[in-house]
């Protein structure tokens, strides 16, 4: 029988081990646009620039006020990108914004493209804090370019929720990270995660009609999942809420709660967003595809 692999596997597999510091396999390149907009791109030793064989490529968005050339080294994606050989990329904009920096940030992005072995049917975007809601903002304004994305520790609300794309996404957090207290007892997570997550979902058409948020029977999310996998790393329960979409088997939504977590970010963060991202592509004409990796059982 085959089956996607499960969480209980993929905590299995992170807890060989894996390592923030930046990989001697790596190498960063620097660029300036045409425009004017500087970005950083890391590239396994193994990509060459000179070659038709295309890659995948994974946009981080930073936080506030960091230094995205500095950030990306402590988000374990370097580890990620040697081991499935794909491209990072991350972009230098105002931070502080989000939606008036998208076309800022696509400008990064389109010169990747243009000068790197990029394949457009595999580009995602994952982002921390602030660069969550960047990473929002540009699947409402960009959808056709992105496959899939993660947000963590903060997302927007789509402007536009009923554009005529698809958008798998995920949302990790900590447990006390951006989270309040409810009057009842229950916890959820913060306002702007609340509207970013429904408007993601009604996107989607992942919500029955006249589904309401009911954060005391789910909480920090509101929505109850088709199927919950935990595990535990770092003395950590870790908590996947999974949402399925009719025509996909891997999760088309999945929200990520680390219980005890604050707003931080950690190397297995970046584990968990790629096994997520990686199971979709995007067609030429911006139809969405589902990647059939499977394992045999």
């Amino acid at each position: 029988m085959k089956k996607w692999l499960s969480v209980v596997l993929i905590f299995t597999l992170l807890l060989s081990g894996c390592s923030s510091q930046k990989s001697e396999g790596i190498r960063e390149e620097e660029f300036t646009t045409p425009g004017g907009e500087t970005g950083w791109i890391y590239l396994p030793e193994g990509i060459k620039t000179d070659t038709d064989q295309k890659k995948p490529l994974v946009l981080m968005t930073c936080a506030v006020g960091e230094e995205p050339a500095e950030k990306v080294k402590e988000a374990g994606w370097f580890k990620q990108a040697e081991e499935a050989g794909f491209m990072v990329l991350v972009p230098k904009y105002k931070t502080t914004e989000t939606f008036s920096q998208t076309g800022r940030i696509m400008d990064v992005v389109n010169y990747a493209i243009q000068h790197y072995p990029v394949d457009t049917t595999r580009i995602y975007a994952t982002g921390f804090s602030n660069g969550g809601g960047a990473v929002s903002a540009l699947a409402n304004d960009y959808p056709e370019v992105f496959a899939a994305v993660s947000c963590m520790s903060w997302m927007i609300p789509l402007k536009n929720p009923d554009m005529d794309y698809e958008m798998p996404f995920q949302v990790i957090q900590g447990s006390e990270d951006l989270t309040l207290e409810m009057d009842s007892g229950s916890m959820r997570v913060m306002d702007d995660v609340v509207w970013g997550i429904e408007s993601m979902m009604r996107y989607n058409h992942l919500l029955e009609k006249g589904e309401a948020k009911d954060f005391d029977k789910t909480e920090y999310w509101g929505y109850e999942p088709d199927k919950v996998e935990t595990g535990t790393i770092d003395g950590r329960v870790w908590t996947f809420s999974n949402y399925y979409k009719d025509g996909y088997t891997a999760p088309f939504a999945q929200f990520v709660l680390v219980e005890g977590a604050k707003h931080e970010l950690n190397e297995y963060k970046a584990f968990a967003a790629w096994e997520f991202l990686r199971h979709y592509t995007r067609g030429e004409d911006g139809a969405l595809v589902e990647v059939e990796e499977t394992v045999t059982e």
